[in-house]
């Protein structure tokens, strides 16, 4: 059987793919990623934005006379992968992958009402571990720190020699001195392994008095200012002038900052994302900040590098 894997959006490999592959190679089938055809289509789709494009797609290859599935977070919060299909080791090999990409857990201990992991996750749970199969591993955890098995988990990385990425963003409300101590010794680094680099969240205002308190905890136990990036939930349910208070703080203190804008219907936020994520705040501030004029000034149309 002739299978075809269709990724419709987001930028990185797709677990659930990965983990479709694996199970029909062992069946024998061939497997294709965003192929042309296919007796067998599945369609992944993240983000609800494009949902329309992704039920498209899924009518383009049933008029060939493919069977589809349609599935992913962008469609519904309800389907899920078998059990059978969930519990496979993901095809690295499909994205041609040089590290792991994966949860150790799923779920979360928080109730945020922007947050869909609540209502798509429910309440944290193990999946374990054992599908690292390289010396480099992004995480995907909700919320790393809220598992039981968190230092278990964070020793494991240490005594391996892993480089880790927590691309989800550790919950810093959860680092005590042991914590920090651990975190400090994983070898923690950004999207592109470049760097070393802590991911953390200041979403709500009212944490700030926790953030500084954290930022000082971990600088005493060996996680210096410049590794912490933190992601900024920007146009939920906070004013332009708390968006700004949050960045700035961590900007006065050291910190990255990486706005995550909630929708893209504010130009000032669109602005202000802009600005911050791609680093113009190193060479002008914001009230003078327009990216076409600074190019043009510079006479460069290269960007500043991004902060991920």
């Amino acid at each position: 059987m002739r299978v075809s894997l269709i990724q419709v959006d987001g930028k990185w490999a797709n677990l659930a793919l990965m983990k479709l592959s694996s199970y029909h190679k062992a069946r024998g089938d061939s497997v294709v990623l965003n192929g042309m055809s296919g007796d067998l289509v599945y369609v992944s789709c993240i983000f609800a934005k494009n949902r329309a494009k992704a039920l498209g797609i899924a009518q383009f290859y049933e008029n060939l006379g493919s069977e589809v599935h349609v599935g992913g977070s962008g469609i519904d919060l309800e389907t899920v992968l078998p059990d059978e299909i969930e519990n496979m080791q993901p095809d690295f090999s499909l994205y041609n992958l040089d590290y792991s990409l994966g949860f150790t857990s799923r779920g979360c201990i928080r109730d945020c009402e922007w947050c869909i992991v609540p209502r798509k996750e429910g309440w944290i749970r193990e999946v374990g571990y054992d599908w690292i199969r390289h010396d480099k591993v992004k995480l995907l955890d909700n919320n790393f720190l809220a598992s039981p098995k968190s230092i278990e988990k964070l020793n494991y990385f240490i005594e391996s020699d892993l480089k880790v990425c927590f691309t989800q963003g550790n919950d810093i409300r959860l680092v005590s001195p042991k914590v920090a101590d651990l975190l400090a010794k994983v070898n923690a680094r950004n999207n592109s392994w470049k760097r070393r680099c802590y991911y953390f969240a200041f979403d709500q205002p009212e944490l700030e008095p926790v953030i500084l308190k954290k930022i000082k905890l971990l600088n005493e136990h060996g996680i210096p200012s410049y590794c912490q990036l933190y992601y900024v939930l920007c146009g939920f349910n906070t004013s332009h002038e708390q968006d700004m208070r949050r960045i700035s703080v961590l900007h006065n203190h050291g910190c990255m900052a990486f706005v995550m804008k909630y929708h893209n219907k504010d130009d000032w936020l669109n602005k202000l994302a802009n600005w911050c994520n791609q680093r113009y705040y190193k060479v002008c501030n914001f009230k003078d900040f327009d990216k076409t004029e600074w190019r043009r000034k510079n006479k460069t149309n290269i960007r500043l590098y991004p902060l991920r």
